[in-house]
């Protein structure tokens, strides 16, 4: 398997294995408490009372969303690192509808979210330019 890929799969089972962690967490503890959050930092939107839309968010965005990316790229699938990108974006537009709701209360997490969306963007592009390049995007194109 090709260093690229393998980068790309790790950041991305990381961000899944966030992805549950974090979410769980805010449906455990609605109030945000298990995180070191107050329901008080919450924007004053519909259907945000406490933290289970958000957990919920986090699930589905970050928990599931990505192993679909992870199931294709370790089936050698193109669509893998379109797939990539596709997560790697919602992660930086997610990220940034964040700190525009909420300000930066959790300054490294939000920076830190906000560079690995970053990087899964940047992943998914070179992966998907190089499909038919190596050997390695070879055998996806002939499967």
């Amino acid at each position: 398997m090709a260093p690229l890929r393998v980068i790309t799969l790790v950041v991305l089972v990381l961000l899944i294995v966030g992805g549950w962690l974090g979410g769980v967490a805010l449906l455990i503890a609605p109030d945000g408490g298990a995180m070191g959050m107050t329901v008080g930092q919450l924007p004053e939107w519909p259907l945000l009372g406490d933290y289970t839309v958000p957990g919920i968010a986090l699930i589905v965005l970050f928990g599931l969303l990505p192993v679909a990316a992870v199931v294709l790229l370790v089936r050698y699938r193109a669509l893998g690192w379109t797939a990539t990108t596709a997560v790697g974006l919602v992660l930086v537009a997610c990220t940034l509808g964040q700190i525009v709701a909420v300000g930066l209360p959790f300054l490294a997490i939000q920076a830190g979210f906000l560079a690995v969306g970053i990087v899964l963007t940047g992943l998914g592009v070179d992966g998907g330019a190089s499909v038919g390049t190596s050997d390695e995007s070879r055998r996806a194109l002939r499967s």
